[in-house]
């Protein structure tokens, strides 16, 4: 039996059919006969992989194997400097922060369907677009529910206009996980305000190496990161190879 690749449940009653993942991030050739094995026996319709971008081997097996790149996937790091506290947010007169209340969910729930379109599950057509939707609703509802140690909504004349949700990994270290801006309100300066308050949230608590991941594709929010001074911390491919 394959140890590198594993069965993903959550994932496969989700989208209703079998998902697993190979779980190191190189690949070669050798090691194509015992994953080819192994989803045969577990029945694998679909394999991710998530590929080491900096190694042209992987990139090289995969897609001579059959997988179909989906999606860059960076990572963006932000460090604490000696006195820092946040960022200086440009945000109009009626935008504020808060935290998330209860009240919220309708509007952020309405925000999630419709704000991550650029995302590996909407790129692979191979999935349904209204399940990739659901994704991110389900996530931002757990995230709201108590996953995320805070979660921050920003406000736009008095309307919830957008959410971030944050993550305690380590003593001193943390990520942001979802956030997004209803499409409606970008411009405003609601995602400066969010982030500033979130590092803020996470200098409170000790933590000052803060990550956030993102599309590759998603060339806004680069830019938006960079000008937050997060760097570019790690490159890697998403692959996903259809059997059925």
């Amino acid at each position: 039996m394959n140890t590198a690749c594993r069965f993903l449940e959550w994932d496969s009653q989700f989208f209703g059919c079998r998902i697993g993942r190979y779980e190191r991030n190189i690949l070669s050739p050798a090691d194509l006969p015992e994953i080819d094995r192994w989803c045969q026996a577990a029945r694998i319709d679909c394999l991710y992989f998530l590929a080491d971008g900096s190694s042209q081997e992987s990139v090289v097996t995969a897609e001579c194997a059959g997988f179909g790149f989906k999606d860059l996937r960076m990572t963006y790091e932000w460090r604490a400097s000696v006195g820092a506290r946040g960022i200086d947010p440009r945000v109009g007169a009626k935008v504020r922060v808060r935290a998330y209340v209860e009240s919220d969910l309708p509007e952020v729930v309405r925000i999630a369907r419709s704000a991550h379109t650029d995302t590996r599950f909407f790129f692979d057509t191979r999935f349904d677009r209204a399940r990739a939707a659901s994704l991110y609703e389900t996530w931002i509802r757990q995230a709201c529910g108590g996953e995320a140690e805070a979660v921050f909504v920003g406000e736009s004349a008095g309307v919830p206009a957008g959410y971030l949700s944050c993550h305690l990994t380590a003593p001193a270290a943390g990520r942001i996980g979802l956030a997004a801006v209803d499409r409606q309100q970008h411009g405003h300066g609601i995602g400066r305000a969010m982030i500033d308050r979130a590092l803020r949230w996470f200098l409170d608590h000790d933590v000052n190496e803060i990550a956030v991941v993102t599309q590759g594709r998603n060339v806004a929010a680069h830019r938006f990161y960079q000008s937050a001074g997060f760097l570019t911390k790690s490159v890697e491919c998403w692959y996903h190879k259809w059997f059925t």
